[in-house]
């Protein structure tokens, strides 16, 4: 059953220059990209800094105004909703933001700001709303007596993971995951990392998952967009992206990768080294003369790259 489905979506942000101020480009953030989300999938968006994929995240719970396309939930076109015929969606389409410092209300305690969805959308006790606050908590490895502090009160780590709990309690059909343990020590990355995939099995949850680390991308997902310059340049399943990669940006990403297995290091140096032979040759294979990527074209049932 398809969840989520963003049709050729497009974010441009204006250019501003001269005296009034008037618009003489775009900053094409997102340019055109197309992707399905089945229920209880996990879909990666993968690419460097820049390339757009938090911005469609972004867009897709109108954080971001699309420019043109259409998003589609459930059967619903939500691309022009306002804000108001928004908000019936709100609950379940939640976000875990990357930065852990501007995401939270710095004059709220952890309490309110873990409680404030379900004041929102549900009516609960008093009691009963503190419950469940501290179980979240408690889940994402934090002390369940801590619903009186103030962010200020807690590491950019622990921050975080009050920000996974708050978009959690809801039990919400479809989170949206921008680089959610980015800013997580590598141990306390693993423990999230299972908790979520923990919850996505009990609650059937799906995931939109935003991420530059290759490895984490690997661990969580089930199907794997490449995103540059806003375009998906490749999209397949897990294994597709990382056993087969057939995109020039695909496995300069792959090749970028630190492994420390002597193996590997060696067949990392080999593999860097075609890359490179290769750009410079195959990249009118994959790009226009603006530098931007092709529609993507089907190589198997479940791989897709972006060719003339």
């Amino acid at each position: 059953m398809t969840l989520l489905k963003v049709e050729d979506i497009k974010v441009y942000f204006p250019i501003r220059g001269g005296l009034f101020h008037t618009v003489v480009d775009h900053v094409r953030a997102v340019d055109g990209v197309s992707f399905e989300l089945q229920k209880g999938e996990t879909y990666g968006l993968v690419g460097e800094s820049g390339s757009g994929k938090s911005t469609t995240g972004k867009a897709i719970v109108k954080l971001h105004q699309v420019t043109a396309g259409t998003i589609t939930f459930q059967g619903k076109d939500l691309t022009y909703l306002s804000r108001g015929e928004m908000k019936p969606f709100r609950k379940d389409i939640q976000m875990i933001f990357q930065d852990p410092y501007s995401s939270l209300n710095p004059k709220k305690r952890v309490l309110d700001i873990i409680a404030e969805p379900i004041r929102n959308f549900e009516r609960v006790s008093v009691t009963e709303e503190r419950k469940i606050v501290q179980q979240y908590l408690e889940r994402v490895g934090l002390n369940p007596d801590s619903i009186y502090k103030y962010p200020h009160e807690f590491s950019g780590g622990q921050r975080q993971r009050i920000g996974i709990a708050r978009s959690l309690t809801l039990k919400p059909k479809l989170i949206i995951a921008d680089e959610p343990v980015s800013a997580l020590d590598v141990s306390v990355q693993a423990q999230v990392l299972n908790f979520l995939q923990d919850l996505q099995k009990e609650f059937q949850l799906t995931y939109l998952f935003v991420g530059h680390d290759l490895g984490v991308i690997r661990h969580m997902c089930d199907r794997i967009g490449v995103m540059y310059r806003g375009r998906l340049v490749e999209e397949g399943t897990s294994q597709d992206i990382y056993k087969n990669p057939q995109h020039i940006y695909t496995k300069r990403l792959m090749a970028a990768v630190p492994d420390l297995s002597p193996d590997a290091r060696g067949q990392k140096i080999g593999l860097r080294k075609q890359v490179a032979e290769e750009y410079k040759q195959l990249y009118s294979t994959f790009f226009d003369e603006n530098g931007r990527a092709y529609d993507l074209k089907p190589i198997s049932a479940t791989h897709k790259v972006a060719l003339p």
